[in-house]
């Protein structure tokens, strides 16, 4: 499944490189940053957790299943179709490294034509600490979830600048709002290696999300935002499909200038999950302080850039004047 899993992410980001690049239609409402490298650093603190609950002869039991690591650091750039982040938590923010072996990385990617937007993430974490039905907290080492997939977004008005909240290739001036439907699909595994038979569950799931965003903009270099949406979709799990149900918040204060720029955000995601009678609830409470910077490439990214654009779009010719003589 690991395998499956990277060349899924693989393919998301050759795709990422060769979407056709357009012009955005820029007017009185917003900015566009489109011809910056654009670098960013956050600090991310995440409350996360994963209860399993089951009726067992009338009985309903539960256990909680959270991460021992809450804080990370990500790092992103963004130039024209490129967008990539990663994350991690470095030694010396591992509090009780020494007491516990624990480890979490995340990868993730975005790019967006016209009004279509997509982003793709990937999230693996090991060590959790778990409690059941009140007792008294035990952690396991070797127990791991993955999470991979991604988001696809319409935005219906063009005044809108999702790119301000996507990836800051944009900037909001005037304020306006739109409504956004999304469309999420993710794979998501909870595993103990120690013991496989302990506990074992791969989940798929579908949602389809609208939301509303809106974007006030409080002056010429700060502007608040917030984004709430309510859906419903499947979950498949050993064969069997049930319905889930899917919440998502985001708020965004936010400070920019053409060279900087720092935004507060929080976002708040709960999946709720429905397997005949065993019921998985996913809530992700995460905060973002980041800071990050627009400056003009060097020549000679920029021509690296453009010539190796220039050679995926002969090799996409070829293939489609194949596809033709066929």
């Amino acid at each position: 499944m690991d395998k499956l899993i990277w060349t899924f992410v693989f393919f998301i980001c050759i795709g990422n490189q060769i979407v056709t690049a357009q012009n955005d239609s820029i007017n009185e409402y917003k900015i566009s940053y489109g011809e910056k490298i654009i670098a960013s650093i956050s600090l991310q603190s995440d409350t996360e957790s994963f209860v399993l609950s089951s009726k067992t002869d009338g009985q309903t039991n539960a256990i909680s299943f959270y991460p021992n690591i809450k804080q990370k650091i990500n790092f992103g750039v963004t130039y024209k179709l490129i967008d990539i982040s990663f994350g991690y938590t470095p030694w010396f923010m591992r509090s009780n490294s020494d007491k516990y072996k624990t480890s979490n990385f995340n990868f993730g990617t975005r790019f967006n034509h016209k009004k279509w937007y997509q982003s793709v993430s990937f999230v693996k974490q090991k060590g959790f600490f778990s409690d059941f039905s009140g007792a008294e907290s035990d952690y396991l080492p070797s127990f791991r979830s993955i999470r991979v997939g991604g988001t696809t977004s319409f935005v219906l008005n063009d005044n809108f600048s999702f790119l301000a909240l996507f990836n800051q290739k944009e900037w909001q001036i005037k304020s306006a709002g739109s409504f956004v439907p999304n469309f999420s699909f993710y794979y998501t595994s909870f595993e103990n290696k120690d013991d496989k038979s302990d506990f074992n569950l791969e989940l798929f799931s579908f949602a389809i999300t609208p939301s509303y965003y809106y974007t006030w903009v409080i002056n010429r270099k700060v502007f608040l935002s917030g984004g709430l949406g309510v859906g419903a979709g499947l979950d498949v799990h050993n064969k069997k499909t049930s319905a889930l149900g899917q919440i998502t918040f985001n708020s965004k204060l936010g400070y920019n200038t053409t060279a900087f720029y720092s935004y507060l955000e929080i976002n708040n995601t709960n999946f709720l999950f429905n397997e005949n009678r065993t019921q998985v609830d996913q809530t992700a409470l995460k905060g973002l302080i980041t800071v990050g910077f627009r400056f003009d490439p060097p020549k000679i990214v920029k021509n690296t850039y453009n010539e190796e654009l220039r050679k995926v779009n002969k090799e996409l010719n070829k293939e489609v004047k194949k596809i033709e003589h066929e």
